[in-house]
């Protein structure tokens, strides 16, 4: 159970708990036993003290042995000063032991001295210096405090001594020991000012110290004034005290991080440091009138002198420091101006690359023309008269499939170089791809179908890539408005427009009117109800017969798709092309495949008829096509032959490049598992016997341009009679589209045409009427004439 208290179960506890925890127990047993020292004779106050610095230096050393410190330095330092003075304490408490008094100076009192340059090297290396700041400040500083100080310790501490007629010979051991106070105090106040880091041993460390200069002091004033209570109980307290926190800081576990710091980063001048520095000034002359008020002119000359010279030597030291902070702050203002003048180069640079980047931001990066944010920029800003043109390259895929993107992306450097000149004035883009724009303003604006025309005349010419002669064509959708429309809204339109161009056989300019919206609107309204039609299953299948003309029986059906949206058929010829932009087609050829196979399956089995399902050039490039198709067989376990997969000549011959390759890879797969492939429209293609003996088809459907001659011109039936023999020759079978008098069906017999199929043996019907007209027929139709079209 947490305890939130302690926040590990154990609440307060745990803070005393452990090596961690030393220095609190050494800190309360130190006041405990400083509680009992005034009340102890002079030789247990001296031997109280013995005892504190011997645990004292114990403790040191085991702080530094469990803590390890990464700057030892200064403890290594401060615990050496501790030893030093431990000798004079053992020396003091032997001597008073053997002969019942102290004597001044003696062996004790070298081997006290000794600790002091220890202390003084501590505070010295406690911090590292600021190397930003001048070498010989902290001298300065301590020399400042040094001063002050001392015209206080003349007047309550050294002049009473030497005046005094028990004390004077000794004077010069207690000056000495005053000395060395002050240059500690005066390093303390450099360090309070300066430490970096102010743990909790820095804290303890600083208490300590203060605790001992502050015995010291009690113990020159007690000396000087005649109290014994200062020299006796209270000093020993004092100093017993000040052992304890040495010890303690050098215990607690923050000791490890509180030395070796850098300097604190000072302002040139803190209220707090220069209200000291006009306290210390003030000092000397303080001490020097307050002697005239007290002594009189009875006073010794000496009691005004020293004052006066503090008060010289801090004013002189003071000046100093004013000179040091004055040239801190010249080196520093000049340090200030060199960082604005980097600043300002800086800033200056950071503008031009900003600048460059915005530049490069707006700009396409293989043909160095403007790019789509740039015409965005500018149609934002139009206010008037303007015409935006979108161009798109009619058969740039065809040249990346051929030659690979590297000739893609030179024909596209050499056709805005073409642009460029057409465009004029004009900004030019390329809005990503082969597709590029030009933004015409204010007067220009007018001439936007010339310049239109422009810019497909330019395009038209061939271009010389390297060794070969390159092709294309452009479409160009023009916007003409007189007043700004929108940024997205005239991309909208020309995009349209453009669209319109493809759509009625490219290489041409269409201008956008609203007819072209309400075309737009209607199209994106029939793919949305065809995608819901299909989520639906709202389509539906018919099937037209494919008949043997020697026999009448009924070899294979076509799937053809249907749709009925409320009370209107909608044509295959308008929804079919729809799917095939939209890519809509992929999921409803996979549709109609699966539900012919449903429809299929009991005709198959009783009659041996197999079904045409109808592929798209979209869905033989799709990665899984092969996949979906021999799975629906799967799923109706139903074999290969049960399926003629059909696809237009043009799929098969006009693609190049890894489509067409994957293309005969996907029928050469499907073919090898037993179906077969029918090539529809044959004869309004390439028609190339070349052809033939290498692409992957089983099936042949002659165009119905061919069949529907009534005049059986010569050429026709001559072409016809080629076809037949042609794809006897090559093992193929053919079928005859679209026959729908007993004329063409018997002109198909004479030529040796051996399947067909059209309304004159049926037209397309749903699954149940054709179920039904094959257990009618036996699976055979005689054929009649139905010159009424179906839908």
């Amino acid at each position: 159970m947490v305890n939130p208290a302690g926040g590990d179960g154990q609440g307060p506890s745990r803070a005393w708990a452990g090596r961690g925890a030393v220095w609190r127990w050494f800190l309360l047993g130190g006041f405990a036993l400083v509680a009992v020292v005034p009340w102890m004779p002079p030789m247990g106050r001296q031997a109280t003290f013995a005892v504190a610095a011997v645990v004292a230096v114990a403790a040191m050393v085991c702080g530094l042995r469990w803590h390890r410190p990464a700057y030892r330095t200064p403890w290594l330092l401060m615990t050496t000063g501790v030893g030093a003075s431990l000798g004079g304490v053992m020396w003091w408490t032997g001597e008073l032991a053997l002969t019942a008094a102290l004597h001044f100076p003696s062996v004790g009192d070298l081997l006290y001295v000794c600790a002091y340059p220890l202390f003084i090297a501590t505070l010295l290396t406690w911090a590292r210096r600021d190397r930003a700041r001048f070498a010989y400040e902290a001298v300065v500083d301590a020399a400042v405090a040094a001063c002050g100080l001392s015209g206080l310790a003349w007047a309550f501490i050294i002049s009473p001594i030497m005046s005094g007629p028990d004390l004077s010979h000794r004077s010069p051991g207690y000056l000495i020991y005053t000395l060395l106070d002050l240059l500690i105090i005066a390093l303390a106040l450099r360090l309070l000012f300066s430490a970096g880091v102010r743990t909790p041993s820095y804290v303890i460390f600083v208490a300590g110290l203060s605790l001992d200069m502050t015995g010291d002091m009690l113990y020159y004033v007690g000396l000087a004034w005649n109290v014994p209570a200062l020299t006796g109980a209270t000093s020993a307290s004092l100093w017993v005290l000040a052992y304890v926190f040495f010890a303690a800081a050098t215990l607690h576990p923050s000791m490890s991080e509180s030395t070796g710091s850098a300097e604190r980063v000072q302002r040139i001048a803190t209220p707090a440091r220069l209200s000291l520095y006009a306290l210390l000034a003030l000092v000397g002359p303080a001490v020097a009138v307050g002697t005239v008020v007290l002594r009189g002119r009875g006073a010794p000359a000496v009691d005004l002198i020293v004052p006066m010279v503090v008060a010289a030597a801090t004013a002189v030291l003071l000046v100093a420091r004013l000179g040091l902070l004055a040239h801190f702050a010249h080196r520093r203002a000049i340090q200030l101006d060199n960082q604005a003048v980097a600043l300002n180069a800086a800033l200056h640079e950071q503008q031009e690359l900003r600048a460059a980047l915005t530049a490069w931001s707006l700009r396409d990066d293989l043909t160095g023309l403007g790019n789509r944010v740039l015409l965005r920029d500018h149609l934002d800003a139009v206010t008037g008269p303007h015409a935006l043109l979108l161009l798109d390259l009619d058969g740039f895929q065809d040249v990346n499939d051929l030659y690979g993107h590297a000739v893609g992306d030179t024909l596209l450097t050499a056709v805005a170089d073409r642009l460029r000149e057409a465009a004029g004035d004009g900004l030019l883009v390329r809005l990503g791809g082969d597709e590029f724009a030009v933004l015409l303003v204010q007067e220009r604006a007018a001439a936007a179908t010339d310049v239109a025309r422009a810019l497909v005349e330019a395009v038209r010419e061939p271009f010389q890539l390297g060794e070969r002669e390159t092709m294309v064509t452009a479409s160009v959708g023009v916007l003409s408005a007189a007043a700004p429309v929108g940024t997205v809204e005239a991309l909208r339109r020309a995009d349209m427009a453009l669209y319109a161009a493809k759509g009625a056989g490219k290489n041409r300019v269409e201008v956008y009117a609203d007819a072209l919206a309400e075309t737009r609107d209607r199209r994106m309204r029939l793919i949305a109800d065809l995608r819901r039609a299909l989520a639906d299953e709202a389509l539906a299948v018919h099937y037209q017969p494919v008949v043997d003309l020697d026999t009448g029986r009924v070899t294979a059906v076509e799937a053809l798709v249907r749709w009925r949206d409320g009370t209107r058929w909608i044509p295959p010829g308008e929804f079919i092309p729809i799917a095939e932009e939209s890519g809509l087609v992929v999921p409803l050829g996979a549709w109609v495949l699966r539900r012919a196979l449903a429809d299929v399956k009991p005709w198959f089995e009783q009659y041996g008829i197999a079904v045409t399902v109808n592929v798209s050039g979209r869905q033989l490039r799709e990665p899984d096509i092969a996949d979906v198709v021999l799975d629906a067989l799967e799923a109706r376990a139903m074999p290969g032959a049960a399926l003629v997969v059909e696809i237009t000549e043009t799929v098969l011959v006009a693609d190049v490049g890894p489509e067409a390759a994957a293309a005969h890879g996907v029928l050469d797969r499907l073919r090898g598992e037993g179906i077969r492939v029918a090539v529809d429209d044959f004869g309004t293609g390439y028609s190339s016997l070349a052809y033939l003996r290498t692409l992957p088809v089983d099936v042949l459907k002659i165009d119905r341009a061919f069949v529907q001659d009534e005049d059986a011109r010569g050429d026709s039936t001559a072409f016809l009679q080629a076809i037949v023999q042609m794809a006897r020759s090559l093992r193929l079978r053919t079928v005859a589209e679209a026959v729908e008098t007993e004329a063409q069906a018997e002109r198909l017999r004479q030529l040796d045409c051996p399947l067909a199929q059209g309304y004159y043996f049926a037209r397309p019907m749903p699954a149940s009427e054709l179920t039904a007209l094959l257990a009618r027929t036996g699976g055979r139709l005689e054929g009649e004439a139905q010159p009424t079209r179906a839908a």
